[in-house]
């Protein structure tokens, strides 16, 4: 811990000496084949593991844990990673609930803080009219900047971006969007075990949050999590009609395969990096779950409309 605060400092008081001569070309115009890439979902669908298996096999731009750092700053922030790290694999598939920080510098990281700068952090979900035109102008730059360090497209893993769909079709109307979906059974029974090694307590949130979360509160831990999943899902499945068939990818947790994570290459147009990794992929099973608790769930799901599309 002592040596990553020191690592830190290093990287920013370096970076203070350096970004007086990065140049950060900013503007409209854009390479129309470099659009930015969203992975979204409920939360423990394996997005996570997915985000680290593209960005280790494959050449696309991405917020790594050194770029994080400079995230008021993000163009330089990638500048900097990509100086010192290249296209190097990063080679990391831990995380804690998402979070990569103790694994590496370069390894990628959600990094909300650069979408803070302009978006509410109690409330998820953004309609239109709850975001400035001048807002969805420096999204787009400082993206599109990010962008022309590498000439890659960018790879976002930010489970709140699913709540934000309105706000990226402004800015980013030809974006990709790749959505995973889950069981809810079992992603309601994993958020349940992540509240619980999180210590969140009965009527707390976790995670990603739908708009209608302050109400969904007052249900027992139960239900409010199968809620969860169900208002977030709804949400996605509305919003992606504002993106073209050709640029949306929908994948479920048991597929994902190292086949898969080659089909999403090759429907992204990346190259391969050499020498990497791919992580082990993992498949859900009802004789994994504890009984009881499964009949809870199971019982809250039939309650709410999920779409009948999980594969068995």
């Amino acid at each position: 811990m002592i040596r990553r605060k020191f690592e830190k400092l290093f990287f920013m008081m370096a970076g203070a000496v350096l970004a007086p001569l990065y140049c950060c070309r900013k503007g409209h115009q854009e390479d129309s084949l470099n659009q930015p890439v969203f992975i979204i979902g409920a939360p423990r669908t394996g997005s996570t593991v997915l985000y680290q298996a593209l960005t280790n096999c494959y050449e696309v731009a991405y917020i790594d844990n050194l770029a994080a750092v400079f995230y008021k700053n993000l163009p330089f922030g990638i500048w900097l990673s990509e100086k010192i790290f290249g296209m190097k694999p990063h080679n990391t598939f831990k995380s804690k609930f998402g979070n990569t920080r103790e694994y590496g510098w370069h390894a990628p990281s959600e990094c909300g803080q650069f979408w803070y700068r302009w978006l509410p952090l109690d409330d998820h979900y953004v309609d239109r009219g709850q975001f400035s035109a001048s807002a969805v102008t420096e999204i787009h730059d400082e993206i599109v900047s990010c962008q022309r360090v590498s000439g890659l497209p960018m790879l976002f893993k930010n489970l709140n971006a699913g709540q934000r769909l309105r706000l990226i079709a402004d800015a980013f109307p030809e974006a990709k969007i790749i959505y995973l979906k889950r069981d809810p059974r079992f992603t309601s029974a994993s958020i349940l075990k992540a509240r619980k090694e999180n210590h969140i307590k009965e009527g707390e949130w976790w995670s990603v949050k739908p708009k209608n979360f302050r109400q969904l509160m007052a249900l027992s831990e139960v239900e409010m999590v199968v809620a969860q999943v169900y208002y977030l899902e709804h949400q996605i499945e509305k919003d992606l009609s504002l993106f073209s068939e050709r640029n949306t990818l929908r994948l479920h947790y048991n597929e994902l395969s190292e086949g898969v994570v080659r089909k999403i290459g090759n429907w992204l147009n990346m190259d391969e990096k050499s020498g990497a990794e791919v992580p082990e992929f993992y498949r859900d099973s009802d004789k994994k779950m504890d009984k009881e608790l499964m009949g809870q769930i199971s019982g809250m799901v039939e309650a709410y409309p999920f779409p009948g599309d999980v594969p068995e």
